[in-house]
């Protein structure tokens, strides 16, 4: 935090006083007691004077404590600082003149000296330099070079006439540790004053912010102060001098200790606390008045919030149903072991990001993951009418090659403004031959006991220009392996793709044993890459098990010129398992 330019460093304790003047009616009563005093004094001397030498002399030696005094009343006490620093300085002056003529009349009675002690207390509770400095500087002339030169008319002791020069720095040692007691005493003041100065001004503060009226009223009703917000509500002017219960009740009636509904002379509904005060002369009690308008206004915006949650939790409940009813019921294939994960984005609850699975007439399992443009039901819409097209054309015995481009083509028709991603696998449970077919969509992961991999099916989406698969991708699923089908929401939530599948390998391959619906789960838990507030992300997870010894082996797929399966094997794993090398499948 930075400091204002001559700030004294943190840490660093003032030891002198600041000389922080006093308030206004503290250094009145203070003057005036010392005024008197200084008059009392010059009264006496007077007496004393004239009883002991005769009038005239007597008359001389009030003249130095008169004079000061006189000037001290006359001088006028305004606003200014000087003028106080003046006053109090000449009441000092004549204090201090009353104890040099009282030690003169004494013929240096020591216990006269004692005065000079007194008025160097009442210095310091002036709480500012110049009085202080004063008596002070008065002491230090009149020990210090009255007392060399007539040591007999300051001192009544033979050491101290015989020595006035020491005697007369014992006393100002002595007078020194007085005026250090009393600035100790003046610094511990002001330090007190400063904090309770800080905490007034912050309770002022609040005070004055709060948005209900504060009002402090006297044993009478009369307000004592009040801050703006109450000015404000009552709307009437300013309020100190008046009796609150005119302004808030009819036929002027007293207010209650407690709370009651009123109205302020503005028609305001207002709800009035009163909580009496004990210990304060000048305060009776506190009223707070708070605008119940502002307290309907805030409870109609608290429930209309409320009916807004109760709303949209309705809202998400449907789109949930919705989003359950397009998706295929649970597959169960012999041969093959199914899951999904799914999380939309939480800036939505529904998406465009879709699965579908269907047991072909041919015995071969169809899996199809579609990533439809846009966002909510809309989406969802165009995704449901890719994955259905797919379905139909797949079940009329469509070629796999032949697919993508021939839902594009269907698709252009019934929705023109389209466009999807999407990634088409056929399975045969028995075999385990594998067969893929992209459509502008991420790459599938092959999860091995070697380690995981990705398997590439390149193509252009639905509604892109020649949309259509370049190809199709072969591979045998051996028993244990498994498949992995996503959307891009998992593995683009850094925007780095390139890191998102490395991530997405890398967490598959650390658990190829576990099961599919734990495995679908962790992919996106475990994807630091998955982006679930702001897209979907998706997860198809399909697994050829492990087949026990008591069963009898299906027959192995032979692709047409030769076992595929060793080119597919020669591509190195992406993340190996833990403990094994890349290797064959």
């Amino acid at each position: 935090m930075a400091s204002h330019p001559g700030a004294r460093p943190p840490g660093r304790r003032r030891v002198l006083p600041r000389g922080t003047p006093l308030p206004d009616d503290v250094w009145a009563l203070r003057h005036r007691v010392f005024l008197a005093a200084a008059w009392a004094a010059a009264a006496v001397v007077l007496a004393w004077g004239t009883l002991s030498h005769g009038l005239a002399h007597g008359v001389l030696d009030a003249l130095p404590v008169a004079v000061p005094s006189l000037l001290a009343t006359v001088v006028s006490v305004g606003a200014r600082r000087w003028r106080r620093e003046a006053a109090s300085s000449t009441v000092m002056l004549a204090l201090m003149m009353a104890a040099a003529v009282v030690v003169h009349l004494s013929h240096g009675l020591i216990e006269a000296h004692f005065l000079f002690f007194v008025a160097v207390g009442a210095a310091a509770a002036y709480q500012t330099w110049a009085p202080f400095l004063t008596a002070v500087g008065f002491v230090v002339v009149h020990h210090g070079l009255l007392g060399p030169l007539s040591g007999q008319e300051i001192f009544n002791h033979p050491a101290a006439q015989e020595r006035p020069m020491v005697w007369a720095l014992v006393h100002g040692a002595l007078l020194a540790g007085g005026a250090a007691v009393g600035v100790a005493s003046w610094r511990a003041d002001e330090v007190v004053r400063e904090r309770l100065a800080t905490v007034g001004a912050r309770s002022r503060l609040i005070v004055r912010t709060v948005e209900d009226g504060i009002v402090a009223v006297d044993a009478r009703g009369r307000v004592v102060e009040a801050n703006p917000s109450a000015e404000r509500l009552v709307g009437t002017g300013p309020l100190a001098g008046r009796r609150l219960a005119d302004l808030l009740l009819d036929g002027g009636a007293s207010l209650a200790a407690g709370s009651s509904l009123l109205r302020t002379p503005t028609g305001t509904p207002v709800a009035v606390t009163v909580a009496p005060v004990q210990g304060d002369d000048a305060v009776s009690a506190v009223v707070t008045v708070r605008d119940l308008t502002v307290a309907a206004r805030a409870a109609s915006a608290e429930q209309a919030l409320a009916d807004l949650v109760v709303r949209e939790e309705a809202q998400r409940r449907d789109v949930a149903a919705l989003m359950a009813a397009v998706r295929p019921p649970a597959l169960a294939v012999e041969g093959l072991e199914t899951a999904v994960a799914y999380e939309p984005a939480a800036s939505a609850p529904a998406g465009g990001d879709l699965y579908d699975w269907q047991r072909l007439p041919s015995g071969e399992v169809l899996v199809v993951v579609v990533d439809a443009m846009g966002r909510g039901t809309a989406a969802t819409r165009e995704a449901l009418a890719v994955t259905t097209t797919v379905r139909t054309l797949a079940v009329a015995g469509c070629p796999l090659g032949d697919l993508v481009s021939r839902a594009s083509a269907v698709l252009a028709v019934t929705h023109p403004d389209l466009l999807a991603t999407l990634l088409v696998a056929v399975v045969d449970p028995a075999t385990g031959r594998l067969r893929l077919a992209g459509g502008g969509h991420p790459p599938a992961v092959l999860v091995t006991a070697a380690g995981a991999r990705e398997l590439q099916a390149d193509g252009l989406g639905v509604g892109f220009p020649d949309a259509g698969s370049s190809g199709t991708t072969e591979h045998v699923l051996a028993e244990g392996d498994t498949l992995v089908l996503y959307t891009d929401g998992l593995v683009e939530g850094t925007r780095d793709v390139t890191a998102g599948l490395l991530e997405l390998a890398r967490a598959a391959a650390a658990m190829p044993a576990a099961p599919v619906g734990q495995f679908a789960r962790r992919l996106l838990t475990d994807v630091s890459t998955c982006a679930l507030q702001e897209d979907d992300c998706l997860a198809v997870v399909v697994r050829r098990p492990v087949v026990t010894s008591d069963r009898a082996a299906p027959a192995r797929w032979v692709p047409a010129g030769g076992d595929r399966s060793g080119a597919d094997d020669r591509v190195p794993a992406l993340v190996p398992s833990a403990g094994r090398g890349p290797g064959p499948s």
